[in-house]
């Protein structure tokens, strides 16, 4: 009887075939960033690119397709195939704002979640504006007010508050969060949207937060109130960064790079958790899949009717 017992494990081991290996990519992933050089997408990116090479020894090619808030990349990524190696980093109102009419959630396979926002009302320090209402109380004694944004949503957003206050504002769009706090320093603009990337230039007492476009107070600037308290807005305008790909994705490797980012982010020493974690506080984000798919579409019903209140 014993005899029969080795040829027999061994016959069923040849049954049962080799243990399934990990996918893996056939050669180098073009991983495209949504938007600007030296933003906060574009950094994150670049440090997750570097990290997940180091880890899992795939090749990643890092390449900026910058404008339209990252829909001239997301336009791209869904014609891209869908074999896992071309990815595509950006944030949610690239694919749940209405008004890209080239985009669709369903295009997409969405991989995972990043990052959120810390997305505030930014000014100068040297405009001696503390407050929203100081910026108010200056565009209605004559003041031009020129407002820094980077896409749709926001802009909505700006025009939204400018209507709440009976004020006018000129819209001046750039090309991701870094552009509108560039505009700021440069006095291009006097008004501006930032995500997170100000963080530095609100510590440094270069720029002031007016007003959290959170549903909460922001880490930096917890005694300033949101924009929700104010009664100015019923939802928030935060953002969360988001890694997608081609529509169709095989979910083995859909598998194997949602495993491999969250490993990197829940590295509390690796270089992209640390970024997030100190740039958009709390920390990272991990929502991914078909939940991720989900909280797209409700977004995209919610920000319908931001756009109703500005037409």
């Amino acid at each position: 009887m014993k005899k029969l017992i080795i040829p027999f494990i061994a016959a069923l081991a040849m049954i049962a075939g080799p243990a399934h290996a990990e996918w893996a990519p056939k050669g180098p992933i073009k991983f495209w960033i949504g938007f600007g050089a030296g933003g906060g997408t574009d950094t994150q990116a670049r440090a997750l690119a570097e990290e997940l090479e180091a880890l899992k020894g795939w090749r990643i090619i890092p390449e900026n397709k910058a404008g339209g808030g990252g829909r001239v990349m997301a336009a791209q990524l869904k014609d891209a195939p869908a074999d896992g190696q071309t990815w595509g980093l950006a944030i949610n109102t690239t694919f749940d704002f209405p008004s890209a009419k080239n985009i669709n959630i369903d295009d997409f396979t969405q991989i995972t979640m990043t990052a959120g926002s810390q997305m505030a009302i930014l000014a100068r320090a040297d405009s001696g504006w503390k407050t929203l209402e100081d910026m108010v109380a200056a565009a209605k004694s004559g003041t031009n007010i020129v407002w820094a944004n980077w896409g749709n949503q926001v802009q909505a957003g700006a025009e939204v508050v400018a209507r709440h206050y009976g004020i006018t504002v000129n819209h001046l769009r750039g090309k991701g969060g870094k552009s509108a706090v560039n505009a700021l320093v440069a006095k291009d603009a006097n008004v501006g949207w930032g995500g997170g990337v100000q963080r530095p230039l609100v510590a440094a007492g270069e720029l002031v937060i007016l007003a959290s476009a959170e549903p909460t107070r922001l880490v930096q600037a917890p005694d300033t109130p949101t924009l929700i308290e104010k009664g100015v807005l019923t939802t928030g305008l935060g953002f969360q960064f988001l890694l997608a790909g081609p529509k169709g994705m095989d979910p083995a490797a859909v598998k194997a790079i949602t495993d491999a980012v969250h490993t990197v982010l829940k590295n509390p020493e690796s270089k992209t958790a640390k970024f997030v974690t100190k740039q958009y506080p709390p920390g990272p984000l991990f929502t991914s899949g078909d939940e991720l798919t989900a909280q797209l579409k409700t977004n995209l019903a919610a920000n319908k009717e931001l756009v109703k209140l500005v037409k």
